[in-house]
């Protein structure tokens, strides 16, 4: 536990932990928070700038609930590998290229040190996601108005929609599926650690693997939907890693975590075959 401990805090370095929350809640306000009438699209950032109150009430779909939600959008989901995972990836980076990765082997066995590794990486994407999200929620829950400010019958008609919906409760859950989908994330940034030491390898990749991921599950959904595949299409929800956010509704997360759980268990068991294979810290230059 103390090692598991230590290596997290190495990966929530306290100047890039903050600057890596700032980041978070920077990159959630740029995404798509509202659509005029006309089609005109304003960010998020666009509307706490700019947008008056008054203006907020007369439609229910910018309730500060709703725009917390969709703070996770396109962008986010591109970087956000990076801004969760850049602490873990500079100490590991640092630990291979000094060599004193090989110090911690002589202290520790191989296992208590790939477990450490391990949790470090998973631990560190929960904890900075959920920090940097709850800071964008500050700034959001100040700014955009409460479902229960509404007149009662946009109130009705938002209900009909999301039936037993209570805010707290919805919040609670939805800030459970960062912290998932931040543990899920770090799983790019965990696997090529295992082959790399080189900095800007060890930021790029990560990367670049969230990219190909999406692009190709996208692929298969449009061959599925066109081929009239509905159970392919279940498969690529839960193949999806923003699913996990949405644990407020019953879905194919479940299978999402269990995916992630088998790829970590991968590079986990990848780890310990190069320690005991080598006898050191692995990577590629």
């Amino acid at each position: 536990m103390h090692n598991i401990i230590s290596e997290t805090q190495k990966s929530l370095y306290l100047p890039l932990f903050i600057m890596s929350c700032f980041g978070v809640a920077l990159v959630c306000c740029f995404s798509e928070g509202y659509i005029s009438a006309s089609g005109k699209t304003y960010t998020i950032m666009e509307l706490l700038l700019f947008l008056q109150r008054d203006a907020m009430l007369t439609d229910i779909s910018l309730n500060r609930y709703d725009i917390w939600v969709r703070g996770i959008g396109t962008w986010p989901q591109l970087l956000l590998p990076f801004l969760i995972s850049s602490g873990y990836l500079y100490a590991i980076s640092n630990e291979k290229m000094s060599g004193f990765n090989r110090l911690l082997l002589i202290r520790e066995s191989n296992f208590k040190y790939g477990i450490s590794k391990l949790a470090a990486a998973v631990l560190s994407g929960g904890i900075i996601l959920s920090a940097g999200y709850l800071f964008f929620g500050i700034l959001v829950y100040i700014k955009f108005p409460s479902i229960y400010e509404y007149s009662l019958d946009k109130q009705d008609m938002y209900m009909e929609m999301y039936p037993g919906f209570q805010e707290i409760a919805f919040c609670f859950r939805r800030y459970i599926g960062c912290f998932l989908y931040g543990m899920c994330l770090s799983v790019f940034a965990y696997l090529v650690s295992v082959f790399f030491r080189d900095k800007y390898i060890l930021i790029c990749l990560p990367l670049m693997l969230k990219y190909i991921w999406g692009q190709v599950i996208m692929k298969i959904e449009i061959d599925a939907m066109n081929k009239g595949k509905d159970t392919v299409l279940n498969l690529c929800s839960g193949l999806r890693l923003e699913s996990v956010l949405n644990i407020n509704q019953p879905g194919y997360w479940g299978m999402t975590l269990f995916l992630i759980f088998l790829i970590y268990l991968t590079g986990f068991c990848l780890t310990l075959h190069f320690l005991k294979k080598r006898g050191e810290g692995f990577g590629f230059e």
